[in-house]
C-alpha cells in the first residue's frame, strides 16, 4: 500500500524558495533592459517605413513587458533593483555587441540589418527568461506570476516572428548588396 507523506514547508524553506526565484527575476529583468535599450538604438537606424513602424509596436509592447517584471518582484515580497539591473545590463549588451558584431562581420552583413539580427536574439532570450517565470508560478502555486509569464510570452512569441521575418527578408540586400534596410 502506498502512503502518502505531506510536507509542511517552513518560513526558512520557503524563503529560500523565493530568493531563488528573485534572482531568476532579476535575471528576466536584465534581459528585458538590454531588450529595450536595443529596441531604442536600432529604431532611429531603420530606413524601411513599414519595418520602423512593426519595430516601434514591438518597442511600445516592451514597455508593458518591462512593467510586468516589476509587478513580478511584488507579487514575491521583493522590490525591484533598477540600478544592479541597469549596470549588468550596461555590461552584457556591450559583451553580446561584440561578440555579435564579430559574427555578422565574418557572415558578410552590413548596417542595420544588423540591429534587427540582434534584436532578434535578444528577443529570444527575453522570452525564454518570460517562459521560465511561467514556469516557476506555476511550481510556487502563484497565479499572478503565470499570467504575466504567459501573456508577455506568447507576446513575445509574435514578436520573435515579426523580427525573424524582417531578418530574413532584408538579409539578401544587407549580405549582397551591402545597403542598409
Amino acid at each position: 500500500m502506498n502512503q502518502i507523506t505531506l510536507i509542511e514547508l517552513d518560513e526558512v524553506y520557503l524563503a529560500d524558495q523565493l530568493d531563488k526565484v528573485e534572482s531568476w527575476l532579476d535575471h528576466t529583468a536584465t534581459a528585458q533592459f538590454i531588450l529595450m535599450e536595443k529596441l531604442q538604438k536600432a529604431i532611429p537606424k531603420i530606413e524601411e517605413p513599414h519595418i520602423r513602424e512593426a519595430i516601434e509596436k514591438v518597442a511600445d509592447a516592451n514597455k508593458h513587458h518591462a512593467h510586468g517584471v516589476k509587478q513580478l518582484f511584488s507579487f514575491i515580497d521583493r522590490k525591484y533593483n533598477k540600478k544592479t539591473d541597469s549596470v549588468v545590463a550596461a555590461a552584457t549588451a556591450k559583451l553580446e555587441v561584440g561578440i555579435l558584431g564579430f559574427q555578422d562581420l565574418f557572415g558578410g552583413a552590413v548596417g542595420s540589418w544588423q540591429g534587427l539580427h540582434h534584436l532578434l536574439l535578444l528577443n529570444q532570450q527575453a522570452m525564454g527568461a518570460f517562459a521560465v517565470v511561467e514556469q516557476l508560478g506555476y511550481s510556487l502555486g502563484m497565479k499572478e506570476i503565470v499570467d504575466i509569464g504567459f501573456s508577455v510570452t506568447h507576446e513575445k512569441q509574435m514578436h520573435h516572428i515579426v523580427l525573424q521575418e524582417y531578418m530574413l527578408e532584408m538579409a539578401p540586400i544587407s549580405i549582397l548588396y551591402k545597403r542598409n534596410i
